[in-house]
């Protein structure tokens, strides 16, 4: 069942470990209907607020002593609490011992995604795979872009966002021959430099429907 998306939304989406990719996204966009504070709370973080003593230590300071602004900062921070709430029990284990919300996102990140040299090398490995890319005869255009989305969606994560522009380019290079005269047809009606993704799928899976039923008709 998906998960609504919005500021009326129940539940955030549950993070098990092998879903991070997809978590993320959603959690960000859940965390920004909360508050687009609440958002920046995670990015730049809180600590609970300190007092100076005569010594020169920084003790916490007790709650009944914030004043106005620490108590919204303090609120803004427990807002975001639905990362902790996001998490199969394995997941909160990482979890347990931070303070704040951005602790925990950079502890899930680094458990998830690794270190600098590990995305690194992730990012190398996609622009393999994307690279390698190509539609099967046996695939349909559903299939396939199901498959150009993945590799799209975890190149965003990765912070290797894929140009739409190298997208289509991919896609029309990428395609069997009996989308030939289609591909053709593109070329001819479109600047294929400001085509968007989203419409050349729709138009392929248009003419696949197309030679799909008038493959029926001749029969």
């Amino acid at each position: 069942m998906e998960i609504p998306y919005s500021g009326t939304a129940q539940r955030p989406p549950i993070l098990d470990g092998s879903n991070y990719a997809i978590w993320k996204v959603r959690m960000r966009v859940y965390i920004k209907s909360i508050d687009e504070k609440a958002w920046q709370c995670v990015l730049q973080g809180w600590n609970p607020p300190r007092k100076t003593d005569g010594e020169g230590d920084f003790p916490l300071k007790p709650e009944t002593d914030w004043n106005a602004d620490e108590t919204a900062a303090s609120n803004m921070n427990n807002k975001v609490n639905a990362i902790f709430t996001s998490l199969d029990s394995n997941m909160f284990a990482l979890v347990t011992n931070c303070v704040c919300a951005k602790q925990a996102w950079e502890k899930l990140q680094m458990h998830c995604e690794g270190s600098n040299s590990v995305r690194r090398t992730k990012r190398r490995i996609l622009t393999t795979q994307f690279e390698n890319l190509r539609m099967e005869e046996s695939e349909t255009i559903d299939d396939y872009e199901r498959r150009l989305r993945k590799i799209e969606n975890e190149a965003i994560d990765l912070g290797d966002a894929i140009s739409n522009k190298r997208l289509v380019s991919k896609v029309l290079r990428s395609l069997p021959k009996r989308f030939q005269m289609k591909i053709c047809a593109i070329h001819e009606s479109k600047d294929t430099s400001i085509l968007g993704l989203d419409e050349l799928m729709s138009s392929l899976r248009t003419y696949e429907l197309e030679m799909k039923f008038g493959k029926k008709d001749k029969r």
